[in-house]
């Protein structure tokens, strides 16, 4: 029988953890791809102790982002998939699948620094039915 410290050691998978930290070097699986069909609403998911939302992209490309706009805080999982993307329906933020902002809507000179704004994603594959997800 284990004590309840190494039970902790174990079983905590959040971010700084010890057993977080190790099962980030590998892919993780996220969702089957039945569930995430093309035209499809973004998922809320919690991987390893992080919110997160996946959706696929007009391409078909599946994409895993942080759950929160890095505009407003907005909850990504009510955004729209459009334009190659996924747009917040708050201000109308566009992302892409790698986190970047395609789209500025209302911002100076059309979002003249969106560029250098990188929105939390990790890349995702999918194989075998499932899509996976390196954090």
């Amino acid at each position: 029988m284990i004590t309840a410290e190494e039970n902790q050691l174990l079983t905590q998978t959040d971010p700084q953890t010890p057993c977080g930290e190790l099962l980030r070097r590998y892919w993780q699986p996220v969702a089957l791809g039945e569930e995430l069909p093309e035209g499809a609403a973004p998922l809320k998911v919690r991987i390893l102790g992080e919110d997160l939302v996946l959706f696929r992209d007009d391409h078909g490309r599946p994409g895993l982002l942080g759950l929160h706009c890095s505009h407003r805080g907005t909850d990504l999982s009510y955004a729209r998939v459009e334009d190659g993307g996924l747009r917040c329906l708050y201000h109308g933020w566009l992302y892409d699948i790698c986190g970047r902002v395609l789209e500025q809507p209302g911002e100076p000179a059309g979002g003249a620094n969106r560029h250098e704004i990188r929105h939390r994603a990790h890349p995702c594959q999918e194989a075998g039915g499932v899509i996976f997800t390196y954090m």
